[in-house]
């Protein structure tokens, strides 16, 4: 029986690393990332806190983060602060990763607006394609 030399060993390691089950294994990792800062931003933002108090916590640890509209629907503007990104489709540029403040508004005169009083709904991990065809 032949012996594998150090080259071989590393090349067999890399091999298994690009396989299916090494891509797998990698996105679980990530995934696992995702969660974990899910879960700070959960710990930090309560359910039932103002877009007044979250903006201010955010903007006091320098942290950046844009509005966007309805991720889901019957919620006002979302804030969103990106974590990551995943592989895109062909047919898009980017598949953008974000922790999402879902905020639903008590002003139901102005719902597609952001008011100082929207409340937070939920704080979820949002994948958003973008630059799609």
């Amino acid at each position: 029986m032949q012996k594998m030399t150090p080259g071989l060993l590393t090349l067999a390691f890399t091999c298994l690393s690009c396989s299916p089950a090494g891509a797998q294994s990698r996105k679980q990792g990530r995934e696992a990332g995702y969660q974990a800062v899910l879960h700070s931003y959960a710990e930090m933002i309560k359910v039932g806190a103002t877009r007044k108090e979250v903006e201010a916590l955010l903007k006091s640890r320098n942290t950046s983060f844009v509005r966007l509209c309805c991720v889901k629907e019957g919620t006002t503007f979302s804030d969103l602060i990106r974590i990551g990104k995943e592989k895109h489709p062909w047919y898009c540029s980017e598949n953008a990763v974000y922790i999402a403040i879902e905020f639903v508004t008590v002003d139901r005169d102005a719902p597609t607006k952001t008011n100082d009083t929207d409340i937070v709904q939920r704080v979820v991990i949002w994948h958003h394609l973008d630059g799609c065809l």
